[in-house]
């Protein structure tokens, strides 16, 4: 009988109690109730790195999964098909996050920790939202405290992780990087979406800014009707890493703006907030 590991257990065990708990009946959250990002907490553990380190994490897995069953609707809102990938596919996700889990992350230089992190938080988004598929947003998958952020559900280097503690404890503390939010996926429709293919520590700077240009010149992103403009709630939630003031948040946008967005961008604009947590579901494009 193959034996396995704590942290496949971990992974395997939290991610099946998200499939129960997201389908059974009372455990469901309206998806628009307020959402809370959570403040930056640097665990102190991952504050290691080693500078000029030539070691690098094997993300081919994920780089398949993502070329072949990342879709883009008509209006190019990245998508996935969650109720037509084969049972096959999921065990070979399986088999890359516990690769990840088993990974030497403080053995990286920095581009190659970045570049994990963010597929790591992108890759079990997925496989939470497949485990309790059918669920109509990812906010409706409820570990008992309302949410699907907080609970542990890896473990790398000995060190339980919750997805709030790899978006607010590592990446945020550590890149301080406002970019990050372009490269983070919450299996929403109003999210910034998958690409077709994962982040290295070669690509994550050129694909973060790729990101950053789809996203804000995206009606998800940035909307303006010449009176108003409507922004996704990313910038609101996450203002603190966009510069923390309007003016900062209004200079950054202008930096990846395209120029038919670029003059509504005034700093005087009226300004709402909006974010579509409707999942990014794409079952039935197959064919």
């Amino acid at each position: 009988m193959r034996r396995c590991s704590r942290r496949q257990v971990l992974i395997g065990g939290a991610l099946a109690a998200a499939a129960t708990l997201g389908g059974c009946a009372g455990r469901f959250r309206p998806a628009d109730r307020p959402f809370s990002p959570g403040a930056v907490r640097p665990l102190d553990h991952w504050r290691a790195y080693a500078p000029g380190s030539r070691r690098l994490v094997d993300h081919r897995l994920w780089d398949r999964f993502l070329a072949k069953y990342r879709r883009q609707r008509s209006d190019h809102v990245p998508m996935l098909p969650y109720g037509e990938i084969p049972g096959a596919e999921w065990e070979l996700l399986d088999t890359y996050l516990g690769t990840l889990a088993a990974t030497p992350v403080s053995a990286l230089d920095r581009p190659e920790q970045y570049a994990f992190w963010l597929n790591l938080h992108n890759a079990l988004v997925v496989r939470l939202i497949a485990r309790a598929y059918l669920v109509l947003s990812v906010r409706d998958i409820d570990f008992g405290n309302g949410t699907p952020w907080d609970r542990p559900i890896v473990e790398v280097e000995g060190r339980p992780l919750s997805l709030a503690d790899i978006r607010n404890g590592i990446l945020r503390a550590y890149w301080r990087d406002g970019r990050v939010h372009y490269g983070l996926c919450y299996g929403a429709i109003g999210s910034p979406g998958l690409l077709t293919q994962g982040f290295s520590g070669a690509n994550v700077d050129r694909l973060l800014d790729e990101q950053a240009l789809d996203f804000v010149n995206h009606p998800r992103g940035v909307w303006g009707d010449g009176r108003a403009v409507t922004l996704s709630s990313l910038y609101d939630w996450y203002a603190e890493d966009f510069g923390g003031s309007r003016g900062a948040i209004m200079s950054h946008l202008r930096l990846y703006a395209l120029p038919g967005l670029r003059p509504v961008l005034t700093d005087d604009v009226a300004l709402n907030y909006a974010f579509d947590w409707s999942l990014n579901d794409l079952t039935g494009s197959l064919g």
